[in-house]
């Protein structure tokens, strides 16, 4: 199962716009300390700051823009925020997939294909958060779902895993799919295993939208299905 991100981009996008031009003062539940304002804002600049490195055509770090104040007007504010969407679009698309292209995953290819999935699943993490701020939070497509739980387990997982990680093995399942994927965990040391066992110390199940939220820390473990070792299932969506 397959989608294509720089159309999802978009759609996620304009839903992220649909649900902020309901209003920009709530807050964020699952960004504490934010309101819709300053989450537009936030992914305004992310789209902004991947738009302007893409297409360099080298794997150094780009160094972080500058931040001029975006329009205080609501309205201006959300034009702003469309016009970044646009110029992000156009810029996926030009750019040749294969150009070396900075990311911040080291174990990962560092070619510009890397940023449209990082920009959809980034879009599409965020408008949930933008609905959610009105009480009428929606899921994800399946196949951006499943997309999303493996770039976190993946991608993400891998990145300086931290000194006190628990030890075992972890199994993440999809239950609306037939994804999963096993986790073998420790101190310093996380990596994603090529077969699921069947003895894992824990597993975690929910729908692939559950799941890619409960991994973002938007909902609650108690939400998700645990068994066996609960340990590994706190630290993996903490």
């Amino acid at each position: 199962m397959t989608y294509d991100a720089i159309p999802t981009i978009r759609g996620e996008a304009d839903a992220f716009l649909l649900a902020a031009r309901r209003g920009l003062t709530p807050d964020v539940p699952s960004c504490p300390g934010w309101t819709v304002r300053d989450l537009t804002i936030h992914l305004g600049f992310v789209h902004r700051f991947h738009t302007a490195h893409v297409g360099r055509g080298v794997t150094t770090p780009p160094p972080q823009p500058d931040r001029p104040e975006p329009p205080e007007d609501p309205d201006r504010l959300l034009a702003w925020f469309s016009d970044g969407v646009d110029d992000l679009l156009v810029a996926l698309r030009r750019v040749d997939p294969d150009l070396p292209a900075w990311n911040w995953a080291p174990h990962t290819p560092q070619v510009a294909s890397f940023w449209p999935r990082r920009m959809a699943l980034e879009t599409a993490v965020h408008r949930w958060d933008a609905e959610s701020a009105h009480g009428e939070a929606v899921g994800f497509e399946l196949a951006v779902a499943v997309d999303g739980i493996d770039e976190m387990l993946t991608v993400m997982g891998p990145v300086d895993p931290e000194p006190d990680l628990p030890s075992g093995t972890l199994v993440v399942r999809a239950t609306d799919d037939e994804a999963a994927w096993a986790v073998r965990m420790g101190p310093g040391a996380f990596e994603v295993l090529d077969r699921v066992p069947a003895d894992a110390d824990a597993t975690l199940a929910g729908t692939a939208s559950a799941l890619l939220l409960g991994l973002w820390g938007r909902v609650p473990v108690d939400q998700l299905t645990v068994s066996g070792d609960r340990a590994l299932v706190e630290r993996l969506t903490s």
